[in-house]
């Protein structure tokens, strides 16, 4: 009866081992030097937050100059300054489909099947995190900034880029422009168009631009639905050098608690941003037939926040 048990405990532990190896291999990151997408790194101030903590966040206050004029009789008005009141950032969970790992697969060719579900978990990921960012781009975006083709126009052109620069010149330097891909193409074909610079690329780096392009392939499942991350036509501007440096906050939690309850894809070589959870035992998946399979799900915990809506345009081409 002894040792019925520990052959017994002996195969529990390793089938954990197992459960933990697929979970170590699907864990390993792809690129360490490139935690976040390239559109949250050209538009976000990044950070991480420990489990336990509350994150607070300063926005930007619009207030009026003031000047203060001394009377002959030498008397200065006096005004209180009351310090803004951070706002309590709010984390949401997000947790992508459960993926399978068929058991025929696992033995011709384990891991190139681990790699390829990792590739489109991070993909799901990141696509995810875009459509967050530019969501909050967009409502934040003030209403003096809003453009649209002028009349007579068609396309998007180098005149309206000037226009968008100016709504925000005054609160930052340095400019992201966010377009779908039918901005992107009109862009492309400035020189063809207009012939107005020799090299498009000289054109942006005298304006301080770069570019972030959002292809329309780009989409994220949403609680089932499809949802594209930008739509084609649109185009946003983000002046990302300012008092507070960049004009939007995005934060990942840290989740050391659920480390040990499956893989870890820790980028920054640190406590992990990011899970990759895989079933502890073989599972069977019903669909047009039955499976052993193990399953897998990315999870992570994200906030955002516009600290300066002031340096944000937004262009809708139709």
């Amino acid at each position: 009866m002894e040792e019925d048990m520990k052959l017994e405990m002996a195969a529990d532990d390793n089938r954990q081992l197992n459960q933990l190896e697929i979970a170590r291999i699907i864990g390993e990151p792809k690129d360490p030097r490139r935690p976040f997408s390239s559109l949250v790194e050209a538009v976000c101030e990044t950070d991480s937050a420990e489990p336990e903590d509350y994150t607070y966040y300063f926005d930007v206050l619009q207030d009026t100059d003031k000047i203060y004029v001394i009377t002959s009789t030498g008397a200065v008005t006096q005004e209180n300054v009351t310090p803004d009141t951070p706002a309590l950032l709010t984390f949401v969970d997000i947790a992508t489909p459960e993926y399978y790992f068929k058991f025929t697969d696992l033995a011709k060719k384990k891991e190139q099947v681990i790699a390829r579900k990792l590739v489109t978990i991070n993909r799901a990921l990141n696509a995810y995190e875009n459509y967050k960012v530019i969501s909050l781009i967009d409502g934040a975006v003030q209403s003096g900034n809003t453009y649209t083709l002028d009349s007579g126009k068609t396309r998007f052109d180098f005149p309206k880029l000037i226009d968008m620069i100016d709504g925000v010149v005054d609160y930052g330097d340095n400019y992201t422009l966010i377009m779908g891909s039918t901005i992107n193409k009109d862009i492309t074909l400035w020189d063809w168009n207009d012939n107005k610079y020799h090299s498009l690329k000289q054109a942006f780096a005298d304006l301080n631009v770069d570019t972030v392009r959002v292809g329309a392939a780009q989409t994220v499942n949403i609680d089932g639905s499809p949802t594209s991350v930008l739509a084609s036509t649109v185009a946003y501007l983000v002046a990302k050098d300012t008092e507070v440096g960049k004009p939007l906050l995005f934060v990942r939690k840290k989740l050391d608690t659920l480390k040990m309850l499956g893989g870890v894809i820790a980028q920054d070589g640190g406590a992990p941003e990011r899970l990759v959870l895989s079933s502890p035992n073989p599972i069977t998946v019903t669909g047009t037939a039955r499976y052993l399979a193990y399953g897998v799900i990315g999870f992570e915990e994200v906030a955002t926040a516009v600290v300066n809506p002031y340096t944000l345009a937004k262009f809708t081409r139709s």
